[in-house]
């Protein structure tokens, strides 16, 4: 009787236990609203997998969009943290709002799980955080090799360079140059549109000055829609291949895209069309709730729930402790089971993953980033070899 009432009194007592709760900084409106919409699908979806419960607490989860403006950004994480008093927060989804938010985190000592941004700045040695933990490679840990492996791996010598005129689309020129021009290639011009251009037109007309082989390109969200539309409208498609970052062809927007994207050849950390049974289960889950092949923001959503909650497992539900969380945040990393592989932590708290590079081809009646080639395990130490000079 006395056990019974025990144990009675244990579960009563867990059961009153507050609510672990996780911030959600994630564009849900604005111009990046389709990645960020994304992102939210791919970790509400491994949260749907644990009932929404780690280390015996019950999960709430405070969304909060930052329309994809830095002001907003700052001041919705602000909210967040002192009036949602979150636990722990998981976004943004542009480089901007991530470095404008650095400081704040840093001071609070909140832990910052950065999903999508991924400036190379937020991770190097001058802003790196203990509290900030980056599971998207940065702008040059899939750019910097993958201006090697063109040059290795494709006839083109001679490119362009087209990507949007902000820091992020620098960075990644930048790695990206690095290396091809390191390897041998030349890069014949550099065409910067401004973010959320409605008309590529002015840019793309450039191309006609020039002699090249082909063209590499950064955009995202309704950016790389209309970019990839334009450039087919113009003629480009087939006369200059399209080489790019990932975003540019991201899997939630190759039905919009359409035949224009075929043959684009891209690099990024993950394609659903990766065959491994972690990625496999990864596809049918979440195909089964979405009625959609996932992207590569989806997982990176998913990857960033699993830690989380792997995490607050390790310190059995007190993740109120904020320095314990943190903690387990980086011993985390290595336990759970990402669709694109198993990834790790540098000193920085910055990702070391497998990259693959991927060509869009109709499979089955749909588009597909197929993968044709892996680099195992980039760094973004490796990449410090060129713009640390």
């Amino acid at each position: 009787m006395i056990a019974t009432v025990l144990v009675s009194l244990v579960g009563l007592a867990a059961a009153q236990l507050p609510p672990v709760t996780i911030g959600l900084l994630l564009a849900n409106t604005g111009f990046m609203s389709v990645i960020g919409q994304d992102a939210t699908r791919g970790f509400e979806l491994y949260l749907d997998k644990v009932s929404y419960r780690a280390g015996g607490r019950t999960l709430t989860v405070v969304k909060a969009d930052t329309e994809s403006k830095v002001d907003v950004g700052l001041t919705k994480v602000q909210r967040l943290v002192e009036q949602n008093h979150v636990d722990v927060v998981v976004g943004p989804e542009l480089s901007p709002i991530a470095l404008a938010i650095r400081d704040y985190i840093h001071r609070q000592g909140v832990p910052l799980v950065v999903p999508i941004a991924f400036s190379r700045d937020l991770t190097a040695p001058a802003k790196a955080s203990p509290w900030v933990f980056r599971i998207i490679e940065t702008t040059d840990q899939a750019n910097f090799p993958m201006g090697s492996w063109v040059y290795q791996k494709t006839p083109y010598r001679k490119l362009v360079i087209m990507t949007a005129d902000f820091v992020t689309g620098h960075h990644v020129a930048g790695a990206f140059r690095a290396a091809f021009t390191g390897a041998g290639g030349e890069i014949v011009k550099e065409i910067y549109p401004p973010l959320n251009s409605a008309d590529f037109a002015p840019y793309l007309t450039l191309l006609t000055q020039v002699r090249a082989d082909a063209v590499f390109a950064f955009f995202g969200g309704a950016d790389a829609v209309r970019f990839v539309k334009q450039y087919q409208e113009y003629g480009f498609t087939g006369r200059l291949p399209l080489l790019a970052y990932d975003s540019l062809v991201d899997d939630v927007i190759l039905p919009t895209l359409g035949d224009a994207a075929i043959g684009i050849i891209s690099v990024g950390t993950y394609s659903p069309a990766l065959d491994t049974p972690d990625s496999q289960a990864f596809v049918r889950d979440y195909e089964a709730r979405y009625k959609a092949a996932p992207s590569a923001h989806a997982e990176r959503g998913y990857v960033a729930a699993q830690l989380v909650v792997a995490a607050i497992e390790m310190v059995k539900g007190e993740a109120g402790d904020r320095a314990k969380l943190r903690e387990a945040l980086l011993a985390a990393v290595t336990k759970i089971r990402p669709p694109r592989g198993p990834i790790q932590f540098d000193r920085y708290q910055q990702v070391i993953t497998p990259v693959y590079v991927k060509k869009v081809e109709r499979q089955g009646g749909r588009l597909v980033n197929t993968v044709i080639d892996k680099i195992p395990s980039a760094s973004q130490e490796e990449s410090w070899k060129w713009w640390n000079k």
